[in-house]
């Protein structure tokens, strides 16, 4: 069967040509192959069987009619013939169109196989490239002060600390890519019940003096009580990195507006910016990896926080959207199922 497969694949080769056959082409042949190669199979062992029973009736009728032993083998071998070269002509013409409604057919379900395998070589591609920039400005700075002859103890000092800022950058970029990864794949993560207002409250209080710094205000209308089933770190983390691009993308004496409701059983956080927004031919493409947009190359960061952010809000079966119109603002909502209409402490 290995044989005869290697010897399809090299005849459908020729037939393309120069062409020389990626890993997708060569999985679409191999599905064909063996789909194909079942449907013969059983084409072959139905058409045998109706064959055997045609010529079995056709013998038995033949038989009742009592005609001379000549005639009535004359008969069944022209009988015989007919049949045979019909079966053989409609089985080769259904064995033609089920090989190339096969390769149609393995085109479609191969597709997201494709599409997963592109991205994660562009993933893979990306993630070298994002790592490899801090390593080189790393060894380029130290080189650069050893071969100093004149560095003092200030300015060894200094050079320390920059590299140590860069091998922060690039711990950060690295959790994060862990990170990415572990939601990639099936996960057990240890969920506790979480009042969700106090927790985005608490990320605001954390985030004000940033803000302050820009001379941007925060407004909360956080008035709804729910519990939500989750991790308490890595929602924490989701809220943090939306509130941070807010702050990130808007520009001085702009404003911030954080709001929640609950809409059929669900916690809904609205965080609302006054910043540069995001313009409609990039903004399907802001949850990619390492992806960033225009005004984003001017900032900090690899481009990782929303496709986390993304995968963590997914993995607590919640959903995050995003609508933004350039020069006038970014609204990210975010809905997480919870339980709903618990009193509120004092």
């Amino acid at each position: 069967m290995q044989k005869l497969y290697k010897q399809f694949v090299e005849l459908v080769t020729k037939l393309k040509g120069n062409y020389k056959p990626d890993e997708f082409f060569v999985a679409r042949l191999r599905l064909t192959f063996y789909y194909s190669i079942t449907v013969v199979i059983i084409l072959a062992s139905s058409s045998f069987a109706l064959y055997n029973t045609i010529l079995a009736n056709l013998s038995r009728s033949i038989g009742e009619k009592e005609f001379d032993l000549d005639i009535s083998q004359a008969l069944i071998t022209n009988a015989r013939d007919i049949l045979l070269d019909r079966f053989l002509t409609i089985n080769l013409i259904i064995i033609f169109f089920i090989v190339i409604l096969g390769y149609l057919l393995t085109y479609e379900t191969l597709k997201p196989i494709k599409s997963n395998m592109e991205k994660q070589k562009r993933f893979i591609a990306d993630a070298s490239h994002e790592l490899r920039t801090p390593i080189a400005v790393i060894i380029s700075l130290l080189e650069v002060n050893l071969d100093n002859k004149k560095l003092d103890f200030a300015g060894a000092k200094e050079t320390l600390e920059d590299a140590l800022n860069e091998m922060r950058e690039f711990s950060k970029l690295s959790n994060n890519l862990l990170d990415i990864s572990k939601y990639d794949m099936p996960i057990q993560i240890k969920y506790e019940t979480i009042d969700i207002g106090e927790l985005v409250k608490s990320i605001v209080d954390k985030n004000k003096n940033l803000a302050k710094e820009k001379e941007i205000s925060i407004e909360t209308k956080l008035e709804n009580k729910a519990l939500v089933k989750g991790n308490k770190m890595e929602l924490g983390r989701v809220f943090y990195n939306i509130l941070d691009n807010a702050i990130k993308y808007t520009p001085e004496n702009g404003a911030i507006f954080i709001s929640d409701k609950i809409t059929s059983g669900k916690y809904v956080l609205t965080v609302r910016d006054t910043g540069t927004g995001i313009s409609k031919d990039i903004i399907d493409k802001i949850y990619d990896s390492f992806f960033r947009g225009d005004v984003a190359r001017n900032t900090t960061g690899a481009g990782l926080g929303l496709t986390l952010s993304k995968k963590i809000i997914e993995n607590h079966k919640g959903s995050i959207s995003i609508k933004s119109q350039v020069d006038k603002g970014t609204s990210v909502t975010i809905s997480l199922p919870a339980q709903v209409g618990l009193p509120i402490s004092s």
